[in-house]
């Protein structure tokens, strides 16, 4: 079971947190702008005793890709000016 928890359109930071439940687990996405704002969402969570997991990735539609290949262009153009 997924649920999936988005407010105010666009947020920096993707948690998704996986909760025990006597049906199994259960993982829950949030979003939001402030990694600060990260344990208000767990302490309001379903139960954070029976958290199993928090995932924390940056919120991105590329998974990084864009990042990546800027990176990779720079390191290149350092190594091609040696």
């Amino acid at each position: 079971m997924s649920n999936i928890v988005t407010l105010h359109g666009e947020k920096r930071w993707k948690a998704v947190i996986e909760y025990r439940t006597d049906e199994g687990a259960q993982s829950v996405e949030h979003y939001f702008e402030e990694i600060s704002d990260l344990h208000l969402i767990i302490e309001h969570g379903p139960d954070w005793n029976f958290l199993i997991r928090c995932t924390v990735t940056l919120n991105r539609a590329d998974d990084g890709g864009e990042q990546n290949s800027v990176g990779k262009a720079m390191r290149k153009e350092r190594t091609d000016e040696s």
